[in-house]
Formats: C-alpha cells, sequence, structure tokens
C-alpha cells in the first residue's frame, strides 16, 4: 500500500474529499510517503498549517472502508501530558 492507493480509497470510501484539491489547499495540507500497515486499516502522517500558525502534524488512520480518523496530533500529545499530571 502506498499513499495514492490510500487517497484512491479514501475518495471511493467513505472520505471522498479528505484528499481533494481544495481541502488541501485550505488546510495547507501534505501527506507524507510513509504508509505502516497496522490492524484493520493503514496509518499515514499529514501536516496542515492555518495562516501564520506553526505546521501541525497528524497521525491518522484509514480503515478498508475508507474512513479516516485522526489518532494523533501535537494538541492530543499535549492534552494527554496534561492528564497524566494530574
Amino acid at each position: 500500500m502506498n499513499i495514492q492507493n490510500i487517497k484512491r480509497l479514501a475518495t471511493e470510501g467513505k472520505s471522498p474529499y479528505f484528499f481533494s484539491p481544495d481541502t488541501m489547499e485550505f488546510f495547507n495540507s501534505k501527506v507524507y510517503p510513509d504508509v505502516a500497515e497496522v490492524e484493520k486499516g493503514y496509518q499515514f502522517i499529514t501536516s496542515e498549517s492555518f495562516g501564520e500558525n506553526h505546521i501541525q502534524f497528524s497521525l491518522r488512520f484509514i480503515d478498508f472502508d475508507g474512513r479516516i480518523e485522526t489518532l494523533f496530533t501535537r494538541k492530543s500529545y499535549k492534552r494527554i501530558k496534561a492528564l497524566m499530571a494530574c
């Protein structure tokens, strides 16, 4: 599996707009070529930047139906770290 196959799976499946040119441009998104096969799907990495804000990297999961979920972002890391400190 490669990122082109991931894009095809999403477009033909449950996430048809995730990789659309308009969506990618709006979020200033980049998709990195590394794909990891995991149980029930694949993981891949994206980055987004919002205006003047810093780049945010996200670990994503796509299942065999083309449904994409965000597993981890820098913001979620900060929330998890804060919860663990309690």
